[in-house]
């Protein structure tokens, strides 16, 4: 049996969506309710998405990184081409029937969603201490006071340059949101996820007008010069981190 997978919702004419294909490869299409509302759709298998067997799935990283890029790619193409409201990954109804039954129920929160959605786009920020040389007292420690002596020391350095650069990282972000309408701020990653030996100081997403996005980059690379800070900014990307509301 299969079951109805939700991409995106938009509220414009509809996309042509042919060609388009999504999880498993299987073709996009749209449902239509709720007072012009439409979303993208695609079918997968309930031995897949269905609820017990979902919660299996989701602890097998391969599956949900192709999973994942599968959606991620469906929402990407919409973007594209209209505004739309990206949903969860793995958003699952029993059917094309309870899905036109949610876009009429949920009429006025997708509405309000897409017209905060609409002319912006979404953006990145990414920050990472700059790595010091470390700094070692030479010689060996002629005693284990002296060697609890410079253990503190090295410590306190450490932290120093580690409040360093989340003043920095707090300034940077203080003038990316300033040149922003609104802002996230995203868990920071660990160098296993990063990949980067450097600590992550700033992880944050800013919805950015499209008619302001030079300003708003200016002002990013205005903050990050002398930051002593590396930082990467990506985007524009659609709205994920702003479909919901303030927290």
């Amino acid at each position: 049996m299969d079951l109805t997978y939700v991409y995106a919702v938009g509220d414009a004419a509809p996309p042509d969506l042919a060609g388009l294909t999504g999880i498993g490869g299987r073709p996009v299409h749209t449902v239509t309710g709720g007072d012009a509302l439409w979303a993208a759709t695609g079918t997968v298998p309930e031995s897949d998405f269905g609820e017990s067997a979902l919660t299996a799935r989701l602890e097998d990283l391969t599956w949900l990184a192709t999973t994942a890029r599968e959606h991620h790619a469906v929402v990407d193409a919409l973007g594209a081409r209209t505004v739309v409201a990206p949903l969860a990954l793995a958003t699952v109804y029993r059917d094309d029937d309870r899905v036109r039954a949610v876009l009429t129920e949920r009429h006025t929160a997708f509405a309000e969603v897409l017209d905060r959605l609409r002319g912006r786009t979404e953006w990145g920020v990414k920050a990472y201490a700059t790595t010091r040389p470390e700094r070692r007292d030479v010689g060996r420690a002629s005693s284990g006071a002296e060697y609890l002596r410079r253990r503190r020391r090295e410590l306190d350095r450490v932290a120093g340059d580690d409040d360093t650069a989340h003043a920095a990282a707090q300034r940077l972000h203080e003038a990316a949101a300033r040149a922003a309408v609104t802002t996230r701020r995203h868990r920071l990653h660990a160098p296993a996820l990063t990949g980067r030996t450097e600590p992550m100081v700033l992880n944050g997403a800013y919805l950015v007008d499209d008619a302001d996005r030079d300003t708003w980059r200016a002002a990013v690379t205005g903050a990050a010069d002398g930051a002593g800070l590396t930082v990467e900014v990506t985007g524009p990307w659609v709205p994920y981190s702003f479909v919901e509301e303030e927290r």
